[in-house]
């Protein structure tokens, strides 16, 4: 943990430095993205408080349906390797969550989790959904999780990949000490100063480099995902909006036995080589959560439905095919 923040804090000054020498990229319009990458399985829906939320409703129409939220910084295209796997035994409802992909810059600027729970809510009525599965993947299953907390009655099963937890006592402990040991770091990345320098010097290194540090095979980090990350962080308010997440975010003071009362069937998965979130992050959940199975994969990194979408689509059918 030391390391990994040591690790950040030199990768910071160096970015600052890139960024410089990388030239400003100005925003993309939101028409212009859409129609480059909205499909035929695309759909929005305009929410009562302003937000046009971007989604698609794949599968089959009366199979049991699965709500699919992605992590942070990503975009429901993280999960297209998987969806066409599952599509014969499941409705697939994937979402761009507010301040990302195709979704974006909401009008409330809120891209708090219990808004995402809020988006979720008037999507899954609008569509008519009552009960469903929910997968997430890093912070989408944090989301996830959190949803099943609060409403059981909707929640058939739990599907984490990669998740965000709780974070114990110790590690708590191990970022407060990080914090205190570069103070000037952790302030000045949560500054006025650096949200503005950032929202102006966005260069695609940043992307590509997200992209190989969250995948383990090399070969999977292609140009053309890389760009595709890249253009969607350049629409219209969403550098702002990904800044602004990012600036609120905290490490959760809950305690982990919070995730007890979670009461849904759950299935956890990560892979051992993840850079992002380390897999022993789901060990801990699966500690907690009573009803739970733990897959770690080997030789996969912090997107498994993406470096292995067979796997895991095969991995989901067993474990909720059982449950019914």
């Amino acid at each position: 943990m030391k390391n990994f923040f040591k690790y950040l804090t030199l990768s910071f000054f160096i970015l600052l430095v890139i960024v410089v020498y990388s030239g400003t990229y100005l925003d993309i319009p939101r028409d212009k993205l859409e129609a480059k990458y909205a499909s035929g399985a695309s759909e929005f829906l305009n929410l009562k408080n302003g937000s046009r939320i971007h989604y698609r409703d794949e599968g089959d129409l009366y199979k049991p349906a699965i709500i699919l939220l992605h992590g942070f910084n990503g975009s429901l295209f993280n999960f297209e390797r998987m969806v066409p796997l599952l599509s014969k035994e499941f409705r697939l409802i994937s979402i761009d969550l507010p301040g990302f992909g195709l979704t974006g810059a909401i009008p409330s600027m809120d891209y708090s989790t219990q808004n995402s729970i809020l988006v979720i809510n008037e999507l899954t009525k609008h569509l008519g959904v009552e009960e469903f599965s929910i997968a997430g993947n890093s912070m989408g299953g944090g989301i996830a999780w959190r949803y099943a907390l609060e409403n059981p009655e909707k929640t058939q099963s739990l599907i984490l990949l990669a998740s965000s937890g709780i974070y114990s006592s110790e590690e708590r402990l191990q970022i407060e000490e990080s914090e205190r040991e570069s103070p000037l770091v952790w302030k000045l990345m949560r500054s006025n100063f650096v949200s503005y320098f950032l929202s102006l010097y966005t260069p695609k290194f940043f992307a590509t480099q997200g992209l190989k540090t969250s995948v383990y095979d090399p070969n999977l980090a292609t140009e053309e995902i890389a760009n595709q990350f890249h253009e969607l962080t350049l629409m219209q308010g969403s550098r702002e909006a990904i800044l602004s997440r990012f600036s609120k975010q905290n490490y959760n003071n809950e305690k982990p036995e919070i995730l007890k009362k979670i009461q849904a069937p759950t299935l956890i998965i990560h892979g051992r080589e993840d850079n992002i979130i380390s897999f022993k992050s789901s060990i801990n959940l699966d500690q907690y959560i009573q009803n739970s199975q733990l897959m770690i994969y080997p030789k996969i990194g912090h997107l498994p439905m993406y470096e292995t979408p067979a796997r895991v689509a095969d991995d989901i059918k067993n474990f909720l095919l059982i449950e019914d």
